[in-house]
Formats: structure tokens, sequence, C-alpha cells
């Protein structure tokens, strides 16, 4: 179980108190979230934005036909927020899971030993080929029809192309070894994008860095110290979030900076973080803050702030053409949620609500994804689909 790896003392405050072990989910539509305290600017700095190659701490959660492009027709919803029914996949999941993607055809579930597809038409899940027996999937990026994923254990990073599909994996690198200790990404995210892949580990506190096609063997450093957790990247920088500096930080991709620049103060400490049409999106454990910040705002412009809400445990988020989705962890009483705003405005609203321990969250042309993993437990994975509401 990860929650029990000795890590630096700033990973506590990722793991939220939990509720106990528990395999009743009874997820229901939701309805208007919680009340929070929200607030809004207006401007450059609140962004506007979808999910075109949208880059993240977990590989990019796709909009419209997924993080790697591509526009297959849905057909219109026939529900509306508050009222689409939950269903949950079918299959023999893993254990323990973290990072998701969604492709075309599958959602791809880095579940404790391997990567899990997990078939969008009701098809068995499997192991998908040429991804068991390197270690702990924790989580991952698709960019350019190939999978990337990070070992939780050791840093180290994998890949396999999904289209066209592959049973060869190739290592893409390894974080050259410490003097002293172990190399641990833990909950440190990966991001990809053009030719390159990067990546955080926690122990070290650095962001790493390499070619996507395996073609050097030890990764990069693009940055170290600080606490870092998010990553997402694009043409000209690479962001990260620091969880106890609360801020998001840059620097430049080519040329590769030397030093980092605050990109934005966030309110509470900053974990998963996502860049899709310019803007750059994040989300708290601490505070339950949605926020965003485009990539061309002035460095001391204030983000947009979709919610505070100190109720509830923000933890992961995924971006389309109209809204910005997330997961709470844990609300008020206990439960865990599916949340939704319109980019650019405040006033989220509930789509789902049930048991706790709402995790990683993804979106494609017609469905929202969760998976749900208990941080104190060690149980089977399990993944609900939604449809995307016609409002």
């Amino acid at each position: 179980m990860h929650s029990k790896i000795a890590l630096p003392c700033a990973l506590l405050a990722l793991a939220a108190a939990g509720t106990g072990c528990n395999l009743i989910f009874g997820i229901e539509p939701g309805t208007e979230a919680i009340a929070s305290s929200s607030s809004t600017t207006t401007g450059a700095e609140s962004g506007g934005g979808g999910s075109e190659a949208a880059t993240s701490g977990s590989g990019g959660h796709g909009g419209a036909g997924g993080s790697d492009g591509g526009a297959p027709s849905c057909a219109p919803s026939i529900c509306t927020a508050g009222e689409c029914p939950v269903t949950q996949m079918p299959g023999e999941l893993g254990r323990n899971p973290k990072g998701m993607v969604v492709t075309e055809d599958a959602v791809l579930l880095a579940s404790g030993e391997a990567i899990i597809s997990i078939p969008k038409d009701g098809g068995t899940a499997r192991t998908l080929p040429g991804t068991l027996g390197f270690g702990d999937a924790s989580w991952v990026a698709y960019s350019g029809g190939q999978l990337s994923w990070l070992n939780w254990s050791n840093g180290n990073v994998l890949g396999i192309s999904i289209d066209p599909p592959s049973t060869s994996p190739i290592q893409i690198a390894e974080v050259p070894p410490p003097e002293e200790g172990s190399v641990y990404a833990a909950y440190g995210r990966i991001a990809a994008f053009g030719d390159s892949v990067y990546w955080v580990t926690q122990v070290p506190q650095a962001v790493w860095r390499a070619k996507a096609d395996g073609s050097q063997s030890l990764a990069e450093q693009v940055a170290s110290g600080g606490n870092p957790i998010g990553i997402a990247v694009d043409a000209t920088h690479v962001y990260w979030s620091d969880l106890l500096a609360r801020q998001i930080l840059r620097t430049t991709t080519d040329p590769l900076g030397t030093t980092a620049e605050v990109f934005a103060e966030t309110n509470g400490g900053p974990t998963e973080i996502l860049l899709a049409k310019g803007v750059v999106y994040w989300v708290t454990d601490d505070t339950g803050a949605v926020q965003s910040k485009a990539t061309d705002a002035s460095l001391d412009a204030p983000p947009f702030t979709y919610t505070v809400d100190d109720q509830a445990v923000s933890k992961s988020i995924a971006v389309d053409d109209e809204f910005v989705y997330w997961t709470v962890y844990t609300n008020s009483t206990g439960q865990g949620e599916v949340r939704r705003a319109r980019i650019g405005m405040g006033n989220p609203i509930t789509l789902a609500t049930g048991e706790p321990h709402f995790f990683e969250i993804a979106v494609d042309c017609g469905s929202i994804y969760w998976n749900i993993n208990d941080l104190d437990a060690d149980e089977d994975a399990t993944v609900f689909q939604m449809p995307k509401p016609s409002n």
C-alpha cells in the first residue's frame, strides 16, 4: 500500500483522512455542489480553453476525442446535469489505481503491476500487453499515440505504442541514482509533449525530462528542490506545482531554463495540474480550490478561481471545450463527488455523489470517467462512467 512508504513529511498533506475500507459505493446522480466561497476574475488571467492536446499530471485527460486529438462522433446525451446514470465499468482492474487516460476505444488505467485497458463498449478489461512486470505503474501520459507511464518506487519511465498497437515496451529513461538512498516518484506526475516526456520525483524532489523514444538512458534534470507534484508542458514551457510553497512554477524548455519563475500564487497547496488550449488548471487538497491561469497572462496576474471549499479535498481535474471537471476525494459529509463548472465561470455543480475516495478523472467527447482509491487501504480498483449531461 503506497501510503505506507516512508516519504518526506510534505507528502502527508496528500493523504486525506479516510473513513475506512468501503466497497459499497452507492453512487447517485448529483445536485448543486455544497456551498463554497467562490471568486472570479476577468480578462486574460481567467483564460478560456478546452482539451486540445491537454498535458497534465496524469497524462492529459482527453476532451473531444481524447487527449491525443481526434474527434470521434458522440451520440447526443440523453440526460441532464444531476440526472445522468452512473455505471461501473466491468472486469478485474487490478488494485490501488492511480493515473488514467482515455483513447478512442478504451480507458487506460495504471493499476498496480500493469496498465489495464478497459474497453468503452463494455468488453472485457485486460492487462495491456507489454506492460506487466516492470514494477508499480502509477501515473500515465498519452501523446502522439504513445502511452508513457511512471514507476512509483524508482522514478523510471516506460512507454508503449497504442496507435499503432504494439506489445513491445521501451524504457524511456532512468532517473540517475542518488549517492545515497532510493528514488521514489510517489505522487509526482508525468506529462508528454512533442518528442519529450516530463515527470516529477518526490525523492529526490525534482523535475526530469527525456526523449519519448528512449534514445537517452538517463533523465535530464529540469529543476530541483521545493515540493513538486503536478506537471504540464506546452511548446515553450514546463509547469509544475509546488505543494508547500503554494505556487505554480515554470521554466523554458528550449533552451532549458536555468532558473524557475513563479507563474501563479495558488489558494492552497496545488497538486495535480493540467494544460489545455493555453490555460493551466490546478486543484488543491487542503482548500478544495480549483483555479486556472492563461499561459500568456502576466506573471503578476492573479489566477481565475472556480471554487474554494475547505470542506472538500479536490483531487483530480479534466477539461473539455466547455467545462472544467474535478473529483472531490471527500466532502463535508464524507462522500466523494464529481463536480463541474463552465470554463471561465464559477458556480460549480455536483454531477455525481457516492462513497468516498473519488480519485483520478478523465473525459472524452461523450463521457466522464473516474476511479476510486482509498489511500489508506489496498482495495480492488474500480472505475465508473457517466454520460456527459446535455446541459
